[in-house]
């Protein structure tokens, strides 16, 4: 009887523990920054990489043109080129605000209209 009792307490603690759930938001943060690294970007502080990636959304939400949100990223970052500018703004896009993927990225074609 003693060998049935205790996987029937031991079923009935995990039925009352809490359910644990991630966070998205830090599972978000991590996917970008892992973006990063394998886009060859290097990353001096996690935290700042975040709220500058963040930071790049708003400005697009804010309605910035392309340009003017990978200069800004540039400012806030003197260690990354233009190039490496866009891909970030891209990274950061895709992460935290794809509506706006397209104009971070660009058509393959040319300007954006």
């Amino acid at each position: 009887m003693r060998r049935f009792l205790v996987p029937v307490g031991i079923i009935a603690a995990l039925s009352f523990a809490a359910p644990v759930h991630a966070d998205p938001d830090a599972d978000l943060d991590a996917s970008f920054l892992d973006s990063l690294t394998r886009a060859g970007i290097t990353i001096k502080s996690r935290p700042g990489a975040v709220k500058a990636g963040k930071s790049a959304c708003g400005l697009m939400e804010q309605g910035k043109p392309e340009l003017d949100v990978i200069q800004q990223v540039t400012r806030q970052n003197p260690g990354l080129d233009t190039t490496r500018a866009a891909q970030f703004t891209a990274i950061a896009a895709s992460a935290y605000c794809p509506q706006y993927l397209q104009r971070a990225a660009g058509p393959a074609g040319g300007p954006n209209p």
